[in-house]
């Protein structure tokens, strides 16, 4: 009987012991690899049964660049990790990186071992030093008769953003107010007649206005017409074929914000891209293929006017067909105004 209780206190210790291994603190087991430049930077960190690894392979890049995130979770053979590693559907943001692409890949065997991985594909156009957020990785240790389960965390990753400008930046400087510039005054009652003939002048027409009364104002144009009438006057000055590619796709993407506020009632003009996204997603008045047109023109007028990307000019002319399209698409039609009038 003795021997029994033995062998059971053994077995009880044992399992204290691997419980105690998985939930200690990680502090003491994280890495980190940083290398300036365009060379890659890591974060690793490894809990227990757990190593998790997060990749970035550059450490500095241009504004408006893709950065390509590998995240790599290593196991022994029965623990299971929680996928997927980072969940980025509901917002398409990690941090201040949009999230371009986001694979999740099937994981595999390695030997002892089992690998989890994710990969992603960032931008942004903030220039700075901005921090990819600390991962966390779930697991569940099967290891022993009782299921453990545990985290991992890595710490921040720090990716320096530099912008397109340059030195061109820091030379666009202010200058210094000039001095008081002396007017010579030749003749007095030259300046006292000039005044008194502006005055009467001015006098005489706020009489004639106000005996006129006020002139009548013709209706503003429906959304979809100023549109259509700014678009062909965007094309007719002749932009791309000087290829004056950031005025263009300013007033293009303007003219077409505006449309949105005024046919939809979404506060385009005033939001940056992920912001107006956002909005987008939460409402109702596009449909999805139509969001998804809008989105990719966004991304690629972006990068043109903050990235300083030059495009064909063959792109700005289909460009600027993608945006005719979208508000004859999305104008009103007979039946709804309509039924908007009844």
């Amino acid at each position: 009987m003795s021997r029994m209780r033995r062998i059971f206190s053994h077995v009880m210790l044992g399992r204290l012991l691997l419980l105690l291994l998985v939930t200690a603190p990680p502090a003491a087991c994280t890495r980190a690899t940083e290398v300036t430049g365009d060379s890659p930077v890591q974060q690793s960190a490894s809990k227990g049964p757990v190593e998790l690894t997060v990749v970035a392979d550059a450490g500095t890049l241009d504004v408006g660049s893709p950065l390509v995130l590998e995240i790599r979770a290593v196991t022994e053979a029965d623990v299971v990790i929680t996928m997927p590693l980072i969940d980025v559907e509901d917002t398409s943001m990690l941090g201040t990186f949009h999230v371009l692409e986001d694979q999740v890949r099937p994981d595999y065997p390695d030997q002892d071992h089992r690998i989890w991985s994710q990969r992603l594909v960032l931008d942004t156009f903030e220039a700075g030093t901005h921090d990819i957020p600390a991962i966390t990785a779930r697991f569940t240790d099967r290891r022993g008769d009782v299921e453990i389960t545990g985290s991992v965390t890595t710490e921040p990753l720090g990716i320096v953003i530099n912008t397109a400008l340059g030195e061109a930046s820091q030379a666009s400087t202010l200058r210094d107010i000039r001095g008081p510039v002396q007017v010579p005054l030749l003749n007095w009652g030259l300046w006292i007649i000039l005044g008194g003939l502006v005055v009467a002048l001015v006098g005489s027409l706020v009489v004639y206005l106000i005996k006129r009364g006020p002139v009548p104002t013709a209706p503003p144009l429906p959304p979809h017409i100023l549109a259509q009438e700014q678009l062909d006057a965007l094309e007719a000055e002749g932009l791309l074929q000087r290829r004056c590619f950031q005025p263009y796709y300013f007033r293009l993407t303007d003219i077409l914000r505006h449309y949105i506020e005024g046919r939809f009632g979404l506060v385009a003009p005033t939001r940056t891209t992920p912001e107006f996204l956002q909005d987008m997603r939460g409402s109702d008045t596009l449909h999805t293929p139509q969001q998804d047109q809008l989105r990719g023109f966004l991304r690629i007028a972006d990068l043109v006017k903050f990235a300083l990307h030059e495009p064909h000019v063959s792109e700005g002319e289909e460009a600027l067909h993608m945006a005719r399209c979208f508000v004859v698409d999305t104008q009103p039609r007979p039946d709804t105004a309509q039924g908007e009038t009844a």
